[in-house]
């Protein structure tokens, strides 16, 4: 897993040329539309260089209150879920502010060890079980090709 700066400047470029066996890319955007915007230059970059989109993640969807556990949209345009749609990738889901993930990025910790029924655990869950999934069966063909 490598986490890019957003764009496509010479940062990704560098990267995805370097690595070899790339299985794909996952995007992360926040809702707002200038941050759609980066995006849609993103998965073209990505398309431009034969690298598979695997899906797109909208982050900052929403804020957890941390008393009530209260779900509140901030940011009102949805561009995740739209963006996926108008470029036919998965959308992966929505991860939610919550206090939580700073207290567990400040401990070195993953958030799953502080609170497992967080849920922006439940988020990331939703979010990368059909991209494990979908590496495990790749995994099993490439075994049983092996053979």
């Amino acid at each position: 897993v490598v986490d890019c700066p957003p764009g496509t400047g010479d940062e990704p470029l560098s990267i995805v040329q370097s690595l070899e066996n790339i299985d794909g890319a996952i995007i992360v955007t926040t809702p707002q539309k200038l941050s759609v915007v980066d995006v849609k230059k993103c998965i073209s970059f990505c398309r431009q260089l034969s690298l598979p989109v695997l899906g797109v993640i909208e982050n900052m969807s929403g804020f957890i209150c941390p008393s009530c556990g209260e779900k509140t949209e901030i940011f009102k345009s949805h561009g995740g879920r739209q963006i996926a749609e108008k470029f036919d990738i998965p959308f992966l889901g929505k991860i939610p502010i919550d206090g939580t993930v700073v207290l567990a990025c400040d401990s070195g910790e993953p958030i799953i060890s502080l609170d497992r029924q967080n849920p922006v655990v439940e988020s990331f869950n939703a979010a990368f079980s059909p991209l494990l999934k979908a590496n495990k069966k790749t995994q099993t063909q490439k075994e049983i090709e092996a053979l």
